[in-house]
Formats: C-alpha cells, structure tokens, sequence
C-alpha cells in the first residue's frame, strides 16, 4: 500500500517509514484485528480516522511517542496525518 501511494504521489517517497506505519498498528486495539482481511482493514482505518488526538502513540518499544514534530525519532505530526488521510483515500478508491 506505501509503495502504491508514493507511485500515485499521493505520500512523499520516504515519507512513510515501515516503522512508523507498524507504530500505527500497534497503537490499534487488538478488537480491530478481527474478521477477514477488508473487515479488519476497513476497522483500522475507521479507528485511527476516528481518532483524532493521537498525542499518546508509542512507537513499538514503547520508549518514545510515534507522533511528535522537531524530533529526530518521532514521525510529523503530519506525515502521520496525510498517511492515514491517503491511505483512506487509496482504500475507498480501490
């Protein structure tokens, strides 16, 4: 999906590190990951949609917050954002 937005320059390429995609992931309660694979995508999507204070993510070590801006180990507040809004987007349009 990363790889089709960044060919679709609907994201920066690089704009969009894994890492910082699986910090998302992470941060999604685990009820989300339930049912088939649109289901639980469509899940995903609607809950970190719906969520708009993200100011608590962790990255996966849990030692550093995912979302934070002028910080060398942190993701811009809106890289995350247009991620999120394209992948969305990308999801609805497929």
């Amino acid at each position: 999906m990363r790889g089709k937005l960044e060919a679709d320059g609907l994201i920066e390429k690089g704009g969009a590190p894994s890492y910082f995609i699986e910090g998302l992931l992470y941060n999604v309660p685990n009820g989300n990951f339930s049912g088939n694979y649109a289901e639980m995508v469509f899940s995903i999507f609607k809950w970190l949609h719906e969520t708009t204070d993200r100011t608590q993510f962790l990255c996966v070590n849990e030692q550093d917050y995912l979302l934070r801006d002028n910080s060398a180990v942190c993701w811009p507040v809106a890289d995350g954002k247009k991620f999120i809004n394209a992948a969305i987007q990308l999801w609805n349009n497929w």
